[in-house]
């Protein structure tokens, strides 16, 4: 009778865990709605050197893909490797010494809360898009979307991803409509509303392209998320989680190449009362009600894109917990298989940083993208070892990809 009811519990353990398809919607939203504010990034950098210099937003998006494209691999392989979890925690740990693996703990826990803090700001930023009257309540409405996120995460992990797989869809579809609609226009639907440029009369320097190189990374924090969550999908757990890991490399990559696109063909410049996102769709679309059904769905996956740290810190705290780096609480877990601790600590420190940044998202993506670069440097480095040391059939190929991921996050960082 207690082995039927132990495996009745956890028959119950493994239907609470995620799906491919839900792992995509729970741990993936970060990374997808960061094309929100990633090109944008972009857009401001160059926009210092003129109008003309915005003409290397494409070229500057290619290069950010090719660097995506290695980090899906390269974390697919962080997966196999490490399918307990933890990401560049673990593999530090095992590879690279308790200093390096404590280095990226905090790297990944500062990325984790920032991520929570940015998604939600980035969110209301874009609902004060559409309706410039609520600019001056932003940091009590980032507050409220936080708590409400933090209480669906108190529920549990796998109900919330059931919750966010209806606004996932309808946010990949809004930015079907917004690339494609612009890419079949000729010129904007609506008069595009951004600041007034002075056209570059030299060449655009090397020194800015990097630096347009690196805010435009922002929008690859969260490629990781899934490698440290692996233990919250359901069996076979590296096989689901290697292909939400792909499929979120190939829609990324293709709504910032597409975005990027739209910029150089609108010649969009930045604007006091409007994100570059928001911008892009009233060229596409005009200013109507798909556009505010679009500016409103944007919102909620934006701010939603916390639930990536919601689903990431518990799993990495409660390793930290175990290796009696954190308190041991952080490996308790409620009736409904959730790190409340975990969860909670992350709610609090993201509501201070959101009043401290006034609900600014721009104020939190630089110190935002750091922190998730020296977790990416770290992984891959340690990966490299853990390859040399295996010595299995291929191993030379899979420390080359994990060699090259190390190389250009060491320069993105730089």
């Amino acid at each position: 009778m207690t082995g039927m009811t132990d495996r009745g519990a956890e028959d119950q353990e493994e239907r609470s865990r995620l799906t491919a398809f839900e792992g995509l919607a729970a741990l993936s939203l970060d990374a997808l709605s960061s094309v929100a504010y990633g090109p944008q990034a972009i857009v401001l950098v160059l926009a210092a050197a003129g109008a003309a210099a915005l003409d290397y937003t494409l070229p500057v998006t290619i290069a950010i893909t090719i660097l995506l494209a290695v980090l899906v691999f390269s974390y697919r392989q962080v997966i196999d490797a490490f399918p307990g979890g933890g990401g560049a925690y673990a593999v530090a740990s095992r590879h690279l010494g308790r200093q390096a693996s404590l280095i990226a703990a905090a790297s990944l826990i500062v990325d984790y809360i920032l991520n929570a803090a940015v998604g939600v700001s980035a969110g209301v930023a874009a609902l004060w898009s559409a309706f410039p009257a609520l600019y001056g309540a932003r940091v009590w409405l980032c507050l409220g979307v936080l708590a409400l996120i933090t209480g669906v995460n108190l529920w549990g992990v796998a109900e919330s991803a059931r919750v966010f797989i209806v606004p996932t869809v309808a946010f990949i579809i809004s930015m079907a409509i917004v690339i494609l609609g612009g890419l079949f226009r000729s010129k904007p639907d609506f008069l595009i509303a951004g600041e007034h440029l002075q056209q570059v009369t030299g060449a655009v320097g090397l020194l800015l392209l990097l630096k347009a190189f690196a805010s435009g990374c922002s929008a690859l924090t969260g490629v990781e998320a899934i490698a440290n969550a692996v233990p919250e999908f359901r069996k076979p757990r590296i096989e689901r989680a290697q292909h939400t890991e792909m499929w979120l490399g190939i829609l990324l990559g293709a709504m910032l190449i597409g975005i990027s696109v739209l910029i150089r063909k609108f010649h969009v410049t930045p604007s006091q009362t409007e994100t570059t996102l928001a911008q892009l769709t009233a060229a596409a679309v005009g200013k109507n009600v798909i556009f505010y059904a679009i500016q409103l769905i944007t919102t909620v996956l934006l701010a939603l894109a916390a639930n990536t740290s919601f689903g990431g810190l518990p799993v990495l705290a409660s390793l930290l917990a175990r290796d009696n780096n954190l308190p041991h609480l952080f490996r308790l877990k409620a009736d409904r298989q959730v790190h409340r601790y975990g969860i909670s600590v992350l709610a609090v420190v993201a509501a201070i940083l959101l009043v401290v940044a006034k609900g600014d998202t721009q104020a939190l993506i630089p110190v935002f993208a750091i922190g998730v670069f020296v977790g990416f440097t770290l992984s891959q480095a340690g990966m490299v070892k853990h390859w040399h040391e295996q010595h299995t059939d291929g191993w030379l190929t899979r420390a080359c990809i994990n060699g090259l991921g190390a190389v250009l996050t060491t320069a993105a960082l730089g």
